[in-house]
């Protein structure tokens, strides 16, 4: 197995919330919008705005660098943080 990169889109989801969540479970910031551990890199881009009609909601790349077996516990926990349902 190997170090893989995965890619995700959050939409609506405030930024300082993604950087939080790394910081929060052992990350540390290189200042340059990396976040990494022994196990995992993360990397956030700038957000922007998605328009959807008349909406306008924040989005931010996220790119998780990390070993294909630790991949399936690393997105589970991410996707439970931040599963919202609306509304």
């Amino acid at each position: 197995m190997g170090i893989k990169e995965y890619s995700l889109e959050m939409r609506g989801m405030p930024h300082c919330d993604l950087e939080e969540y790394f910081l929060s479970i052992g990350g540390k910031w290189d200042g340059k919008g990396t976040y990494f551990a022994p196990n995992w890199e993360v990397n956030l881009s700038d957000t922007w705005s998605c328009t959807l009609g008349s909406i306008q909601i924040p989005a931010t790349q996220v790119i998780f660098r990390v070993d294909e077996e630790d991949w399936p516990e690393i997105i589970r926990a991410f996707r439970l943080r931040f599963l919202s349902a609306g509304g």
